[in-house]
């Protein structure tokens, strides 16, 4: 069975405001069937870095 992905992708003009977003990504799946992806651009790493991770976080 497949399973469902959400992903959240940002640009190299993102903010370090964005990194709030990630909450919003992971409860947008709560399922145990569904993973969250996110993609922050490399400047932002140490910013989205410990957030709101969780094992389906990826």
């Amino acid at each position: 069975m497949l399973r469902k992905l959400v992903a959240g992708n940002w640009k190299m003009n993102g903010l370090k405001a964005s990194a709030a977003v990630l909450e919003d990504l992971t409860a947008a799946c709560p399922a145990p069937g569904c993973d969250v992806l996110i993609c922050p651009p490399a400047t932002l790493v140490a910013a989205f870095a410990g957030k709101g991770w969780t094992s389906r976080s990826r």
